[in-house]
């Protein structure tokens, strides 16, 4: 049977309705309509404005639901396609009678065993990446999917047998699954997404599902140093192998660094893989990127990719922008972007990742997480200035200014955020590091992190150019 014909087979007949509109609902209404043109269709989605003028107007099949009561329409529904965005929680008192799936349930019901799943609050992007870029440069015809890459449905007829898949999965992805990937990686958990949580321990529990239904023939990959994941991991029935991001220990295998080289041992007791100086010859910097890396690493050897391939395209491998990025040199002052960290653990590891960090730059909006770790932190390190952006950088400066270790440093409320990044390019000394590095989610002023990286990366260029 091919891959088509699987899912048509699962959706033909039956009333499907569309949760949410966005890039991946999208992508499911126009493979639906590819292989079944006349399939009644349903689209649900709270934003007024998701049915695109012009985009669908000849489609008399759709029944649109949009809006503040756009739930009515699953009532009529045999299948709901959920979009990741849109919480289970907004399901809780509807009465209806569907099965409720998502694209990303039923590629891995279809086509677990050519999955590598990866998650983690942090990291996730930069692992699935790099491990794609391994397996292309070793030849094999890997295709990136997921959170980071295209929407499974959207390469359903390039799939073949044999064909490795790496899946980014973000937790809303991986909430209520009861399917796992045959090669799974959780790379860490941090408190993250307690706006769309009912707790913290349910945001964990989705992540746990990366591994919860493997077998015991394939492989967990994990962090044995992550607290939140360390404990999970040691109350928990593992179905698969485990292989620790560390020295193998309890009957896991593990991956860590030994001088230079890189020892990989998939399975307890074997005789570890060698992969020389991949410790030393890389250009993502950080002690937490080469957890990265490790991960990366054993997923590609269980893909049949040899250490020396590995240790290749890891040497080549730039990083994907906002990460950790290096922007430029202006007036002999170095700027970095590392406006992905939207947690205090990633700003935490970005100061220790790069040497020399004069100023960072701080805030956003407020989702309530805990940074007082974070001040105490910087309270200690060599970071001389710190500009603060946004109620979350308010809160921030607050903690810090109760902390011995700030009278010290310099500590500016930013008006805006464009105020800070001049203030913040400013008070940067020659041969000193200026580094974006929030801690906080940008959407108080900002569509996504990425939008505020490239206005980092303006204001930065401008400012530069301005200064010659």
């Amino acid at each position: 049977m091919t891959t088509e014909q699987r899912f048509i087979d699962f959706f033909e007949g039956k009333h499907v309705a569309i949760l949410g509109f966005g890039r991946e609902g999208q992508s499911t209404y126009h493979w639906l309509r590819r292989y079944l043109p006349s399939l009644p269709l349903i689209v649900c989605d709270q934003r007024s404005m998701a049915r695109t003028k012009g985009l669908f107007p000849e489609d008399a099949s759709i029944q649109w639901f949009l809006g503040d009561h756009y739930l009515e329409g699953l009532k009529e529904a045999d299948v709901i396609v959920r979009s990741p965005g849109i919480p289970f929680d907004v399901l809780d008192n509807l009465s209806h009678q569907a099965r409720i799936t998502s694209q990303t349930e039923l590629f891995l019901t279809f086509f677990r065993k050519q999955v590598v799943g990866i998650t983690g609050t942090k990291g996730k992007s930069t692992t699935a990446s790099l491990l794609y870029h391994i397996l292309k440069e070793a030849g094999q015809p890997a295709l990136l999917a997921g959170n980071i890459g295209t929407p499974c449905f959207e390469f359903l007829d390039r799939l073949h047998e044999g064909v490795p898949v790496v899946f980014e999965l973000s937790s809303h992805q991986l909430q209520n699954l009861t399917v796992s990937p045959s090669v799974a990686v959780l790379l860490n958990i941090f408190e993250e997404h307690l706006d769309y949580y009912r707790s913290f321990s349910a945001y964990q529990e989705a992540k746990m599902n990366i591994f919860r239904w493997q077998a015991e023939d394939e492989y967990f990959l994990y962090d044995p140093a992550n607290p939140v994941l360390s404990k999970l991991i040691s109350g928990t029935f593992l179905p698969s192998k485990p292989i620790r991001l560390g020295e193998p220990e309890g009957g896991a295998g593990g991956v860590y660094c030994r001088g230079d080289d890189m020892l990989v041992v998939t399975d307890a007791g074997h005789e570890p893989f060698i992969i020389k100086n991949i410790c030393r010859d890389r250009l993502l910097p950080g002690q937490h990127n080469l957890k990265n890396i490790a991960a990366a690493a054993v997923a590609a050897i269980l893909q049949g990719v040899s250490a020396d391939a590995i240790a290749s395209a890891v040497a080549g491998f730039k990083g994907l922008p906002h990460r950790l990025e290096y922007i430029g040199n202006w007036r002999r002052k170095k700027f970095y972007n590392d406006s992905i960290a939207t947690i205090p653990e990633a700003a935490m590891a970005a100061v220790r990742a790069l040497p020399d960090v004069s100023v960072l730059i701080l805030g956003g909006k407020d989702r309530g997480v805990a940074y007082g770790p974070l001040m105490q932190f910087l309270a200690s390190s060599d970071v001389k200035t710190l500009v603060f952006t946004g109620e979350a950088g308010r809160r921030m400066l607050a903690i810090a200014s109760g902390l011995k270790g700030f009278q010290y440093k310099d500590c500016i409320m930013a008006e805006s955020f464009d105020e800070g990044i001049r203030q913040a390019i400013d008070k940067t000394p020659e041969d000193k590091i200026c580094l974006l590095s929030p801690a906080a989610p940008s959407y108080d002023a900002f569509r996504d992190f990425e939008e505020r990286g490239e206005r980092y990366r303006q204001l930065v260029q401008l400012h530069g150019n301005q200064a010659h």
